[in-house]
């Protein structure tokens, strides 16, 4: 169990819990004092448990939290790839890809891959994890799926896109699948950073939509909207920041409303000139920064 202090704010709080596996089930909340609340929860399974805890229906500073049940188990959250065996690919050259392991532990990676065809493959060692290298025969769609400890590392199954011309000289049939499992070892990178490893996501900024008065007029001490729609713009995180003349917004809430859809609102107390910032991932939206004036 562990604590949660309002610190005065007035609403609802609401926690859950879910497993490695996807379950998801409701932690026990118990009010201690009018300001102090009791989180409970009960893990079924062993490794890395996620609890969301939400204040008015947004993560509070820190959610979800991330931790280990059971043993040192290794953490597929934690692996990640990347490299051009997972983007587009010919027939008849040789590609590959990197694991990064490194943040994950000793654990059980297993590549499949399916495609028109069967392709060679074989998997080595490296420093930050296992180079994949693999050469496609016929064009067509190819599915990689990653896994460690059997589950889907971010991002897997991959789908890669082959180009060319048919080098397989047997008749087409259905999909083919090649495999490979690697018993991995503890890997620790030199250049290590200290902190959690993010995904590797794919996006594209200039994708994205916004629209709302509060792009360009805020009115004091009343709750101030815009939303931004990231639908057709892949997957990433949103940041939204808003400075004023005399420092931050004080108050400023991002909801997902599903399908990569977000709406803000932000109350703004001193008058002047504020600046919005709308970024997805490292990019800013189309017009971001905004200027808005109160």
């Amino acid at each position: 169990q562990f604590l949660v202090r309002k610190n005065g704010a007035k609403g609802q709080l609401d926690a859950k819990i879910v497993s490695p596996s996807g379950a998801e089930d409701d932690c026990f909340i118990q009010s201690i004092d009018p300001d102090t609340y009791s989180i409970r929860f009960m893990p079924r399974e062993n490794g890395i448990h996620n609890i969301h805890v939400k204040f008015n229906s947004v993560h509070i500073p820190g959610s979800p939290f991330r931790i280990k049940v059971g043993k040192e188990d290794a953490d597929p959250a934690a692996v990640h790839a990347s490299g051009p065996g997972l983007g587009d690919i010919k027939t008849g050259v040789k590609t590959d890809f990197i694991v990064d392991t490194c943040s994950a532990g000793a654990g059980t990676l297993a590549v499949t891959i399916d495609g028109p065809s069967k392709v060679s493959m074989d998997c080595t060692e490296v420093e930050e994890g296992y180079k994949v290298r693999y050469t496609p025969l016929v064009p067509g769609d190819y599915y990689i799926s990653l896994k460690y400890n059997s589950y889907h590392i971010v991002g897997s199954p991959f789908k890669v896109t082959c180009t060319g011309e048919d080098l397989h000289l047997a008749e087409k049939g259905a999909q083919e699948t090649s495999s490979v499992v690697v018993e991995t070892v503890q890997k620790v990178s030199k250049n290590k950073a200290q902190g959690i490893v993010l995904p590797l996501f794919k996006s594209d900024a200039t994708k994205v939509t916004s629209k709302g008065m509060g792009l360009k007029k805020a009115y004091l001490q009343k709750q101030n909207m815009f939303t931004v729609n990231c639908t057709d713009a892949g997957n990433n995180i949103l940041f939204v920041g808003i400075y004023g003349p005399k420092g931050p917004c004080d108050e400023v809430y991002v909801k997902h409303m599903g399908r990569n859809n977000f709406t803000v609102n932000y109350v703004v107390r001193e008058r002047g000139e504020y600046i919005v910032i709308v970024r997805w991932g490292d990019e800013h939206i189309p017009g971001s920064p905004f200027k808005v004036d109160v």
